[in-house]
């Protein structure tokens, strides 16, 4: 009897794994992804839209912009995600990122959307109630790829 149970005992333990990893990977995916659009990306007008927005709401040098709720445009490259942003809290904001040169990805909080050139992913995101939306790229794009981090500040 007893060789019998050594014989299952592997096959209990690499169930009982299976069952594990598929509990984990569940809770790291938690919830609802952010909503992800896209459209073809027409270069010209978006750096216009982009020029605009860091115009209208952007401080002297442009680096930060504090946009009203709504679309915000944000242009990805070797090794930036411009501009800084400052959201306000509890208010729903469309990110508009656009890959200006290779493949990129945007990890934004616990999502991550692949970022191709030529194409404007647009993210749906609800600006916590405070602190910062982490965001980097998670796609390795050259040497500064581990520096890559935007800065989404939420403020009142």
């Amino acid at each position: 009897m007893s060789s019998r149970r050594n014989r299952f005992a592997p096959v209990a333990l690499l169930l009982a794994t299976l069952i594990m990893l598929v509990g984990w990977l569940s809770e790291r995916t938690g919830g609802d992804p952010l909503p992800v659009d896209s459209y073809a990306a027409d270069a010209v007008a978006f750096t216009a839209r982009y020029d605009a927005m860091v115009a209208e709401h952007g401080r002297e040098d442009g680096a930060v912009v504090r946009p009203p709720p709504g679309d915000v445009y944000m242009r990805v490259k070797r090794w930036d995600f411009s501009p800084a942003l400052e959201l306000e809290p509890g208010r729903t904001y469309r990110l508009h990122l656009l890959s200006e040169d290779v493949v990129h990805s945007a990890a934004i909080g616990e999502a991550e959307v692949l970022l191709e050139p030529g194409t404007v992913k647009v993210v749906t995101l609800v600006a916590p109630k405070a602190g910062r939306v982490r965001i980097q790229c998670g796609e390795y794009c050259g040497l500064g790829h581990t520096k890559m981090i935007g800065s989404i500040e939420v403020v009142r």
